[in-house]
């Protein structure tokens, strides 16, 4: 069963069981789920009324955005635990003669990476969630900017989350090439995701002493 298909007592049950999965990168993704699904709600407070009239066409495409983030990062939980399992299964193969050995060895070092690129892939789209909140900080309605700063500080927090799954994951490989680029793309995606946040909360502080 997927994330979310889950009641929050169900998930929150799983998430504190003996069970692995849904672990960290899981839950990650999910705050970034609700943090686009926040600001989905913050461009549904501005759409259609009249003193909002000027921006409704780029709040639409700013909620739509929302949306399909919000699936995009329901996904990546579920691959992330499917992730896991990947590893959880190359460990278990046998180990008895060279051969298995060897197999058994390339088989931990492909499913970590898959169990790396998850991560990296929920930070990104947890980058971009946050790219949409300094847009939503400037043109939707005032009342919700405390919302908006909530959306913020999960999306961050979702990011940074991951990214250090993601880091220690890569401590373990052998794959220096794989390493190197997936250590670049953290590192990107981490500068453009704290810019965005101090951009937003800066933009809900101006815009929240204005009013």
């Amino acid at each position: 069963m997927g994330v979310g298909s889950l009641t929050i007592d169900d998930f929150l049950a799983r998430l504190s069981s003996s069970d692995p999965t849904p672990g960290g990168g899981a839950l990650a993704a999910l705050s970034g789920a609700m943090a686009a699904a926040m600001l989905a709600m913050v461009c549904n407070l501005t759409i259609g009324r009249p003193r909002f009239a000027e921006v409704e066409n780029e709040v639409r495409e700013l909620l739509s955005r929302c949306e399909d983030l919000q699936r995009q990062l329901l996904k990546l939980a579920d691959a992330d635990a499917e992730a896991y399992l990947g590893v959880r299964d190359a460990y278990r193969l046998g180990r008895d003669t060279d051969a298995e050995q060897k197999i058994r060895a390339a088989a931990i070092e492909e499913s970590m990476h898959r169990a790396t690129e998850v991560p990296v892939d929920s930070a990104r789209a947890s980058g971009v969630v946050l790219d949409l909140a300094v847009i939503a900080a400037r043109i939707t309605n005032p009342v919700a900017l405390g919302d908006v700063a909530v959306a913020t500080h999960l999306a961050l927090g979702a990011a940074r989350g991951v990214a250090d799954q993601a880091r220690m994951n890569l401590s373990t490989l052998k794959d220096e090439s794989f390493v190197s680029r997936m250590s670049q793309q953290i590192r990107r995606i981490m500068e453009e995701a704290d810019v965005a946040a101090a951009q937003s909360l800066e933009d809900v502080g101006r815009r929240g002493r204005a009013g």
